[in-house]
This record gives C-alpha cells, sequence and structure tokens, in this order.
C-alpha cells in the first residue's frame, strides 16, 4: 500500500526496528482484538494526513506510521471512521478501537487516556479566508464570530485566546468550519500550522494569522491500561526518529512551505 519511495523507507525501517525489539509477539500487546489494531481516525482527516482510499498510492503521514508498526508486530490494520471528533476519546475508553492517531498530548487528556511519544509538532494560529480581514492579533479574534469544533485543541486555543461563547460558531469538523468561513457564518477559525497548510493547498483565499498559545505535540492515544502497546509503539516511534525516515515522510507529505512555518511557531 505504500508509495514506492515509502515502501523503501519502511522496509528499512522494519528491520531496525525487528532488531531492536526482538520481534515481540502481537499477542504480548494485550489487543482486544487478537492480531488486530484497530485505528480511530477522524473522519475529516486530509488524505495527506491519513488516506481512507484503500491502496491508495500515498496512504497518509500517519497511516504509513501506522502500517510499519502493523507490519512489524504482524497486524492487521482495521480503521474505524469516527464523524464527531469529541466522541473519540470515549469510543476509545468504551473498547471501540486500541489506537487514536493525530491527537493533540494535553494535560486534560492525559486524565482519561495514555499517549505515546511524539509523532509531529503541533502550533495553532488564526485562520481567515479572503475577502475577510486578515487576523493581525488575538485581540482582532476576539471581536469576530469564530468557528470552532467542539473537543479540539483548536476550540480550547479560540477560549484561551478569550473569544467569548457567543462568538464561537460549534462546527462538526474542518470540512464544516471552512464552509463556514466560505459562507459568511463565521470571519475566522483556529487551526494547527499543518492543517492549516494543506487545507490551503485545496483553497488558496485562506490566510494565516497570529500564533495562539505554546507549541504542543502530537501522538498517538491508548488506554491507560494498555502500556504494552504504549510501549511498543514507543519503540517503534523512537527507532523512526533515529533514522531520516520520519523527516522523509514530512517533507513527502508537507510542503516546505508548512515546515518552515511550523519553524517559525517554534520561535514565535
Amino acid at each position: 500500500m505504500l508509495g514506492r519511495r515509502g515502501g523503501r523507507l519502511a522496509g528499512a525501517i522494519v528491520i531496525a526496528i525487528a532488531c531492536t525489539t526482538g520481534g515481540e509477539a502481537a499477542d504480548a500487546l494485550g489487543l482486544r482484538v487478537p492480531g488486530v489494531i484497530r485505528v480511530l481516525v477522524s473522519a475529516d482527516e486530509m488524505p495527506e494526513v491519513f488516506s481512507f482510499a484503500a491502496q491508495a498510492q500515498k496512504p497518509g503521514f500517519e497511516r504509513e506510521l501506522v502500517e510499519g508498526f502493523a507490519k512489524v508486530r504482524k497486524l492487521e490494520v482495521r480503521i474505524v471512521s469516527v464523524k464527531n471528533f469529541d466522541q473519540i476519546i470515549p469510543l476509545l475508553v468504551k473498547g471501540e478501537g486500541d489506537l487514536i492517531v493525530g491527537i493533540v498530548d494535553t494535560a486534560a487528556r492525559r486524565q482519561k487516556i495514555a499517549f505515546t511519544s511524539e509523532t509531529y509538532p503541533v502550533r495553532h494560529l488564526a485562520v481567515t479566508r479572503q475577502p475577510q480581514a486578515k487576523v493581525t492579533s488575538l485581540a482582532d479574534l476576539r471581536g469576530m464570530k469564530v468557528a470552532v469544533i467542539p473537543g479540539t485543541t483548536w476550540a480550547d486555543a479560540a477560549a484561551e485566546a478569550g473569544v467569548p461563547p457567543a462568538n464561537q460558531v460549534s462546527c462538526i469538523d474542518t470540512n464544516d468550519a471552512l464552509d463556514a468561513l466560505k459562507k459568511g457564518r463565521a470571519q475566522a477559525t483556529v487551526m494547527a500550522v499543518f492543517d492549516f497548510a494543506l487545507a490551503q493547498k485545496y483553497d488558496p483565499a485562506l490566510e494565516a494569522g497570529p500564533f495562539m498559545g505554546v507549541p504542543g505535540v502530537a501522538a498517538w492515544g491508548v488506554r491507560r491500561e494498555d502500556d504494552a502497546l504504549r510501549r511498543a509503539i514507543d519503540d517503534y516511534l523512537q527507532t523512526l526518529t533515529m533514522s531520516p525516515a520520519k523527516s522523509t515522510l514530512l517533507v513527502k507529505y508537507f510542503s516546505e512551505g508548512a515546515l518552515e512555518l511550523l519553524r517559525r511557531a517554534r520561535k514565535e
């Protein structure tokens, strides 16, 4: 399923990780369905992050990581699409899946689930769409109608920036939030840097405003009792980070402009 470049990369990763982990048996991971890892993915995820298409030439950054882990552990990957993001953690806790991908690690969420090591860095920013005037300060944002997706760190960032509840326009998912900008139901929204960069590829009228909050990290979420699974994933991710593979995947799926925007976000 991996693209040609990703396939060669994954093969090297598999060899390296197998050597460092000693080939731990899949059933030692405590999975609810033996030999299967069920991955909870937000239904609105962009294909560059996680493609739902079977046999996709470019499966997406997160999917390539998941499939690399599954190959090492000889696991079947089953995808569980989640329409409302605020249900993704309850579904994991109830046992409807084993792993959440692309979720930001926060103190509040750590009260409910455990997190692996970092998959990629995160920073939030205000976003508008032309002809709406670009946001130049958080003071501007507080006086605007802001599209938010409940249960996300994007919504948290808007609230922490001081956007009053009366100015928050509740949306189901990213597509709904972007539609709210396009149709004038909202004047701005809040997104993570990579998500903004990907969305702007499809809609060049989107504009980046000021960064919000402090830099954070995206990781994979697992149930707090699934320590063996978390440790196995950490071994995999740490081995990946020590090789050029992870950087190569980031460049494969995210533009240099997105990576440069993130570098700026970490400094400002």
